[in-house]
């Protein structure tokens, strides 16, 4: 599909991307893989491999290219289609770090530390170790925080915010899609399209937040869903492991004849999205007790399974080449509109004074 036949889009552009960190778990696939297979529907799509992102908390990248391919095999299979959707790798479009580089510029230190990314690393990093100052004491609360900013958190971390921003604006995206925790960094964004807009004119797009209903999924234990946590669950599962994952899913209540709140078990996450026409009755039944939790687990396994049962057939066919075929042309096509938007900063800035 050439060029023009991506602006002629609907309703807009949406751009979203994710970190080849690892395999896709249930929670990717319904939070995100989901809703980008409907907008690309109804906008003009940019969907990226974020692997610059990924190296702000992990510099090995021997495992990259594995990741990168089978994620975007992930996203092939699940119908993310690239007559469709622009499906590219982040670091092959330099015009990312370029536009990062400018808008770096735009914004102060102290505005990068107040946001939850950078919060959320500090709170992670003081539970792995003890933070000590100088003298061998124990640093704790803003203190300790201080020290881990200087000593554990990269300027690549810092500046990840600016980065996204540059992500959304080069392709001049309308709309982003994001969950209520993203809103802090989409409305940064924001304001360093307007900071730049007032400094030199008019050039970048100032995009929305696209908030779609939160599907929070928490893992088998009731934490965050994770491979790393050994509590996800796959859609490359068959049947039986889908079931034996669901079995060993934590609940809240201890007793048959204990009253619940479904809202605070990981297991009605699982009910609200794949057995919405039985949701309400699971809810009655665990806050009147009139339900056994392990017969509303049972009520999932087939659910989840035949979920995935296209995903499951279509993604063994997909092989490495293809996907290189697919993303070398999404690389093209992200770096023809990226260009632009450079060409657009730099005259704007008047930095062309060379040419």
């Amino acid at each position: 599909m050439n060029e023009a036949d991506f602006d002629s889009k609907k309703e807009g552009v949406v751009l979203s991307g994710m970190r080849p960190t690892g395999e896709l778990h249930i929670g990717h696939f319904e939070g995100v893989l989901r809703n980008w297979v409907e907008l690309q529907n109804t906008h003009r799509s940019f969907y990226f491999v974020a692997d610059w992102h990924a190296l702000t908390t992990e510099l090995d990248t021997t495992h990259l290219q594995r990741h990168t391919l089978d994620m975007v095999k992930d996203w092939l299979a699940f119908g993310v289609d690239p007559e469709k959707s622009t499906i590219f790798v982040q670091s092959y479009v330099p015009q990312h770090a370029e536009l990062g580089l400018i808008l770096e510029r735009l914004i102060n230190i102290g505005a990068l530390e107040r946001m939850p990314s950078f919060k959320d690393q500090l709170n992670h990093l003081s539970t792995q170790s003890t933070t000590r100052d100088e003298n061998g004491q124990i640093l704790t609360g803003e203190d300790a925080f201080r020290r881990l900013a200087k000593e554990k958190v990269s300027a690549g971390f810092l500046n990840y915010p600016v980065l996204q921003s540059a992500d959304i604006l080069l392709y001049g995206a309308t709309h982003v899609p994001v969950g209520e925790d993203q809103l802090p960094h989409i409305e940064l964004t924001r304001e360093l399209a307007r900071i730049f807009n007032r400094q030199y004119g008019e050039t970048l797009v100032v995009p929305e937040a696209l908030v779609g209903e939160a599907k929070r999924i928490r893992g088998t234990d009731g934490r965050k869903m994770s491979k790393s946590y050994k509590n996800d669950i796959n859609p490359g599962m068959d049947p039986a492991q889908i079931t034996s994952r669901v079995k060993s899913m934590v609940t809240v209540r201890s007793t048959l004849e204990k009253k619940g709140e479904p809202f605070d078990c990981a297991v009605y996450d699982l009910q609200r999205v794949f057995n919405q026409e039985g949701e309400l009755r699971i809810a009655q039944g665990c806050r009147n007790a009139s339900i056994r939790c392990y017969d509303c687990k049972m009520e999932l396994p087939d659910k989840i399974s035949a979920a995935y049962d296209d995903y499951r057939e279509k993604r063994p066919k997909i092989g490495d080449d293809f996907v290189k075929d697919v993303l070398h042309e999404g690389n093209k096509r992200a770096t023809t509109v990226a260009q632009r938007t450079i060409e657009r900063v730099i005259e704007a800035m008047k930095m062309d004074y060379l040419r």
